[in-house]
């Protein structure tokens, strides 16, 4: 009998696309799905998505990182990252939302351009990037969605007005798209965290909101491993941590006037122990 070698052909290769992977959550989520999924990781520095790679790799090489630099404010990045992924023939089954840009302070003394950019970032180029890649999807397979919001965007926060504006608007986004999208195999999970002790500044945050900033925080590993399997499970919304959720449940009673006063005199004092306007 002749010997023959049976050729495979090449299978397609699905991917997880995990947006701002370098920072503090997105690191977590990198570290959750290594060796569990193929990855393609961007971020603003082409330096620390190497050195993120390496440390993956060094953890776990049995799947594909691929590292893209795209910084979401820019409408040119967000194209070059969409036509790389379409050149290459990535299938993106999974995508991660967590890049995001966060400005404190008065919008008095705000800078116009970091108002800009934190809507760019945060709306502009996190809807962009979704809504290219819905568009381009395999429709006979599921596609999952996680979008990293903010407790901020549950109500007005005076002295983050930006942020949580944004991070509102993100995921009523979001919330329409889950149910647009509903019957056409696209599932959406929205995550709201407190407090996350991913920086330098957001440490200094948190120490500056005293008890209050220590039980609202939740740390990245644990949002990011509860996350993905929530997201595996089909579910619609995740609030991490138990304060977190009374202080929601406790806010929604509140009158808007009322907790918009309260919400200001917590972040003015906060950001005055911290030198911001």
């Amino acid at each position: 009998m002749e010997n023959r070698k049976i050729k495979k052909e090449k299978t397609t290769q699905n991917y997880t696309l995990i947006t701002g992977a370098t920072g503090g959550l997105g690191r977590a989520f990198c570290k959750e799905l290594i060796g569990k999924n193929n990855l393609i990781l961007t971020g603003t520095s082409d330096e620390k998505l190497n050195k993120l790679k390496a440390e993956l790799q060094a953890i776990d090489d049995s799947k594909e990182i691929i590292c893209i630099s795209c910084d979401l404010s820019s409408h040119q990045d967000r194209l070059n990252l969409l036509n790389k992924l379409a050149e290459d023939k990535y299938t993106i089954d999974f995508l991660i939302n967590n890049a995001g840009f966060i400005t404190e302070g008065s919008i008095e003394y705000a800078e116009m351009d970091t108002i800009l950019k934190c809507i760019q970032v945060n709306c502009e180029g996190t809807i962009h990037l979704t809504k290219s890649l819905i568009d381009t999807r395999d429709k006979n397979q599921e596609m999952r969605i996680i979008c990293i919001t903010s407790m901020a965007s549950n109500y007005p926060m005076p002295y983050m007005a930006i942020y949580s504006a944004t991070k509102s608007l993100l995921k009523n986004f979001m919330i329409s798209l889950r149910e647009e999208y509903k019957s056409q195999n696209v599932k959406v999970l929205i995550v709201e965290p407190g407090a996350i002790a991913t920086s330098d500044d957001m440490k200094l945050a948190i120490e500056a909101q005293g008890l209050k900033g220590k039980m609202s925080s939740t740390s990245p590993e644990v949002i990011a491993k509860k996350s993905i399997k929530k997201s595996i499970k089909h579910k619609n919304r995740y609030i991490p941590g138990f304060f977190n959720k009374v202080t929601l449940f406790v806010s929604n009673l509140a009158p808007t006037k009322l907790k918009t006063k309260a919400i200001s005199k917590m972040w003015r004092k906060s950001q005055k122990k911290r030198n911001i306007k």
